[in-house]
């Protein structure tokens, strides 16, 4: 059935993606604006749309940041389909394999990407010409996700620029 509706995703391209489940436990809020406080000083400063869109090799506009207790969700136009860039305080391990079976309970299959940060794992939503990408990483107890129709290779330097920047 899964198989069905990735086919009719793959003849119709005008049809977004949906986003992937995003790894979070929390209860949903409402949208903030970027000066709102953020959970420990993250907010989507530490990813303009500059250096998200280099990265990516996409053209982006501003971002829409949404605070949700510990997370941080900056979401760009442009690009294709959505982009989003996801920082959540507090990961450990535990929260981190909670967040990929997500992705696993949705019907995604994830692949581990070993070696990268302390751990992480990718995931493509889509096929042809409609291809949603996510990289997930963590690093001691911040985790980042990237949602983009950027390849794997451009998501891994915007991570490992994203840590940088913290």
């Amino acid at each position: 059935m899964a198989a069905v509706g990735l086919l009719g995703l793959v003849g119709c391209t005008a049809t977004p993606v949906p986003t992937p489940p995003q790894p979070t436990t929390a209860p949903p809020s409402a949208s903030t604006t970027a000066a709102e406080a953020a959970p420990g000083g993250l907010d989507c400063s530490k990813a303009p749309e500059e250096v998200v869109g280099a990265a990516l090799q996409l053209n982006l506009v501003h971002p829409k940041q949404t605070v949700n207790q510990n997370v941080v969700v900056c979401q760009y136009e442009g690009g294709g389909v959505d982009t989003m860039v996801r920082f959540q305080t507090e990961s450990d391990a535990d929260a981190f394999a909670r967040g990929k079976k997500g992705f696993t309970d949705s019907g995604q299959r994830v692949t581990d990407l070993g070696g990268f940060f302390d751990e992480a794992y990718t995931s493509t939503l889509g096929a042809g010409e409609v291809v949603q990408n996510t990289l997930v990483a963590r690093k001691g107890d911040i985790e980042i996700l990237v949602t983009s129709a950027a390849n794997f290779e451009q998501e891994k330097k915007l991570v490992t620029e994203l840590f940088g920047r913290l």
